[in-house]
């Protein structure tokens, strides 16, 4: 699945969502890596940007599981790791998700950005 950076729904939050990752394919052979914490940026049908306080190597095909709760509906995505980025305080890590949660993640966002402050949580 190709990167789709500027699709034309692409939602920015503004206090990063609390999620869970952790590395399930090196190079399409499946590992069992424990899961850390992340955060998400920002999302978008076709995939999303995770922040996290340590580094993952791009050297080979990394595929991630990323599970979250967004607006109190419970999400849960297998996703190729396409780009890194460090920074002073973390790494960011563009994700693409593999199957097509199109619907489900419109249907979130549509959700979340109605819900109240403390809905969100």
């Amino acid at each position: 699945m190709r990167y789709r950076r500027h699709e034309s729904l692409r939602y920015v939050f503004k206090d990063p969502i609390p999620a869970h990752f952790k590395i399930i394919k090196v190079d399409n052979t499946p590992v069992n890596t424990s899961e850390g914490p992340g955060t998400i940026m920002d999302m978008s049908p076709g995939g999303l940007k995770l922040s996290a306080n340590f580094r993952i190597p791009l050297r080979s095909k990394i595929q991630l599981s990323i599970r979250t709760t967004i607006a109190n509906i419970q999400l849960q995505f297998a996703a190729d790791l396409l780009w890194a980025k460090e920074n002073p305080d973390s790494y960011h890590y563009g994700v693409g998700f593999i199957n097509d949660h199109h619907e489900e993640v419109v249907e979130v966002l549509k959700k979340f950005r109605k819900s109240t402050p403390e809905e969100r949580e």
